[in-house]
């Protein structure tokens, strides 16, 4: 028999408009690894990033480095159009960034 959890789910934003969902006290940000890939700026230094990392790492990229990979760009994006410096929960924005770079290669 398994065991029913529940999970409180919130919704807030802040001032500029970043979408804030709070669930049992972690922070996930939906749209937000989408509006940074396809941004003028940080699109293509995304992809650039990504370039590099291949280059660097002939045998493959790991899943586990994504944070280590991009969360600098998310950082300098949050803090660019919303003004926040140390995004809360930004692997979960990066492990997206990371999925999103996986498909761009695929095509």
């Amino acid at each position: 028999m398994s065991k029913l959890t529940t999970k409180t789910l919130s919704t807030t934003s802040n001032a500029n408009g970043l979408v804030i969902l709070g669930s049992n006290g972690q922070y996930i940000y939906p749209g937000l690894a989408q509006a940074i890939f396809d941004d003028a700026i940080f699109g293509p230094r995304i992809l650039k990033r990504l370039q590099r990392l291949l280059v660097d790492h002939p045998a493959g990229l790991s899943e586990s480095g994504h944070d280590w990979y991009f969360g600098y760009l998310v950082c300098a994006y949050t803090q660019t159009h919303f003004g926040i410096k140390n995004l809360l929960n930004y692997p979960s924005v990066t492990k997206e960034l990371f999925s999103l770079c996986l498909t761009k290669l695929s095509e």
